[in-house]
Formats: structure tokens, C-alpha cells, sequence
């Protein structure tokens, strides 16, 4: 399994962050996804036979209204 990490900007509570979460989650190619409100880190598990772009995953992020910084 692979690791994806990020740091999102603009998460200020719980939806913030479930909102993230669950947008990301609905990804096929996504089996896990961690995101911690209070650093702004978003880490996101791809199982090793899967393929994403991490450029997908950023745009998905950044259509919810988040930043994302990295």
C-alpha cells in the first residue's frame, strides 16, 4: 500500500474534515483516508495495485473549497 500525504488549508470543523474524507473515499483506487483537523493533514492510502494521479486527488480536495498547500 502506498501513501499520498497533503497539507489542506481550510478545514475549521468536523463536516470540514468528514466532507474530505468521504469525497476522497468514494474513490475506487483510495482504501483508507486519514485526515487530521487540527494539523490540516490528509493522508491517503492506495493499495498497490491501484493507480491515481495525486493531481486527481488534489483537484477533488480543492473542488470543496479546501487548499490544498502540498
Amino acid at each position: 500500500m502506498s501513501t499520498i500525504q497533503f497539507t489542506v488549508e481550510g478545514m475549521s470543523c468536523g463536516g470540514c474534515s468528514s466532507k474530505v474524507k468521504n469525497t476522497l473515499e468514494a474513490f475506487d483506487q483510495i482504501s483508507q483516508v486519514e485526515v487530521e483537523l487540527a494539523t490540516g493533514e490528509v493522508k491517503v492510502h492506495v493499495e498497490p495495485d491501484q493507480n491515481i494521479d495525486k493531481e486527481q486527488i488534489k483537484a477533488a480536495i480543492e473542488d470543496l473549497g479546501f487548499d490544498v498547500v502540498n
